[in-house]
């Protein structure tokens, strides 16, 4: 046992070999396999531009040789069609939903009607000409639309008085 200057013991261990931490070992490939993604796409679409000129030369020697048959125009026209269909822009996948405030009043109140379950119902304040009703949405018809106020009693109104609805919980 050997002592430190200020004597405090410690063990001296000579025959251990000093550590040396590997610094990088992996590393992340995404960048590379989106530049061999990004040039299999190139090679795809140069292929196939080289496949339409050879169809194009094709039927550009077809057309000299023969006269031009009614059959061979409806071919034309139908694979010009596919192409226009093709080169459509795809439509997302997610519609955007309105927001509550861009909602109209009979929106406003389906939703508050079909509120997901998994959440609490939402209390809302229904303003109309007479007066401003607070409750939950119960149930809606075409033309009635009924509330549950807070002291659990339900009110009927008709959707046309109806001026604005607000979420008051939110």
């Amino acid at each position: 046992m050997v002592y430190s200057e200020n004597s405090k013991p410690y063990l001296s261990q000579s025959g251990t070999k000093k550590m040396e931490g590997n610094m990088q070992v992996s590393y992340s490939a995404k960048i590379s396999k989106q530049k061999q993604y990004k040039d299999l796409m190139e090679k795809k679409q140069k292929e196939e531009m080289l496949q339409e000129i050879k169809e194009k030369k094709e039927l550009t020697k077809e057309s000299t040789e023969k006269p031009a048959s009614i059959e061979n125009v409806q071919e034309q026209i139908q694979h010009y069609q596919e192409q226009q269909v093709e080169k459509t822009p795809r439509k997302p996948a997610f519609k955007r939903l309105k927001s509550f405030k861009e909602m109209g009043i009979v929106e406003k109140l389906e939703y508050l009607l079909h509120f997901p379950k998994q959440l609490p119902p939402v209390p809302c304040l229904v303003i109309t000409a007479k007066e401003n009703i607070r409750g939950f949405v119960v149930d809606l018809t075409e033309e009635n639309v009924d509330i549950k106020l807070m002291d659990q009693s339900v009110v009927t109104l008709k959707i046309s008085t109806i001026q604005e609805v607000r979420m008051i919980g939110i």
